[in-house]
């Protein structure tokens, strides 16, 4: 419903300028910088490995329109096409202790994690309503501001993750490491695969401050460079109702493999396992270059005739 509220209110406000004079504007904007899905990592539950969550480059395209009251204040509405990506990495030693091998004798199970990375990359259709701010700094340039909130509809996304794992048993009562035995589930391969991320809409709060000067003599084009920053207040990414322990099973090895790693769970992506910090909700800075045209709209005047009387 949001949409479609931002959606009148656009209507709204080209009738106003069409009632009263005022004058109003179009714009584009293209932008890009830093994204991320705002989550963090804890190695509460395998403390030999060392997490880190990044963010990703992310990107963005304006198409709006708006009402300016006077040459300091207006308010506008539009489209917008937004990247958001985040990038989790591991390395390290992951542990099982007692566990059985498939002899049935008792060890613990060491995973050595090279590299690990799991990224998301979600794209999301915003519905941005901002109130615009202008001060003149000089004849042709003026600094401008904009805050506002926008309604976030996810339209994209994937997921992919990959690295090499080396499995290795130690035995204690024999104080010994086994490894490259696969039939025991010793080894070392790479792993890699693919996942889709499940979604919700979001509301975000932005706000840009830049500059704009006009390019033609009647000013009715102007360009205008900015930075900005978007954050959402509830999460993008459907989380696990309950979390499941990280694990790294591999069909692609076999049967004999995932008998071997009984103990282990499959492997899911970082937001819905026990390392998972935080809310999965979107956050962006960057920068942005655009074209503004303005529109004056002519006052309407009554009409008064003085006509005499016969």
């Amino acid at each position: 419903m949001k949409p479609i509220r931002f959606t009148i209110i656009g209507l709204l406000l080209f009738a106003a300028t069409s009632m009263y004079g005022l004058s109003s504007f179009f714009e584009v904007s293209v932008g890009g910088g830093w994204s991320s899905l705002g989550y963090g990592l804890t190695n509460a539950t395998q403390p030999g490995l060392t997490m880190s969550q990044g963010g990703s480059y992310g990107l963005g395209a304006h198409v709006g329109y708006g009402l300016q009251f006077n040459k300091y204040v207006g308010l506008g509405v539009g489209v917008d096409l937004s990247r958001y990506g985040a990038n989790a990495k591991m390395n390290g030693v992951a542990e099982w202790q007692g566990v059985r091998d498939t002899d049935g004798e008792l060890y613990n199970h060491l995973t050595t994690v090279h590299k690990w990375s799991d990224q998301q990359e979600l794209y999301m259709l915003e519905i941005p309503l901002a109130v615009y701010l202008r001060f003149p700094v000089a004849t042709d340039v003026r600094l401008y501001g904009q805050l506002g909130a926008k309604a976030c509809i996810p339209m994209m996304n994937k997921g992919s993750y990959g690295g090499i794992l080396s499995h290795e048993g130690f035995y204690e009562p024999w104080m010994m490491t086994l490894s490259n035995i696969p039939n025991h589930g010793f080894y070392t391969a790479s792993m890699e695969g693919k996942y889709e991320l499940k979604t919700k809409m979001t509301v975000a709060a932005f706000v840009k401050i830049g500059v704009e000067a006009p390019v033609d003599e009647l000013r009715h084009v102007w360009i205008f460079g900015a930075i900005y920053g978007t954050m959402h207040f509830m999460p993008a990414l459907e989380t696990a109702e309950t979390a499941v322990p990280l694990g790294w099973r591999n069909d692609t090895q076999g049967n004999e493999m995932r008998q071997a790693h009984y103990f282990m769970s499959d492997y899911a992506p970082v937001y819905n396992t026990q390392v998972l910090s935080g809310k999965p909700s979107p956050i962006a800075v960057g920068a942005e270059i655009g074209i503004r045209i303005r529109i004056p709209h002519p006052k309407r005047y009554r009409s008064h005739c003085m006509c005499e009387e016969e």
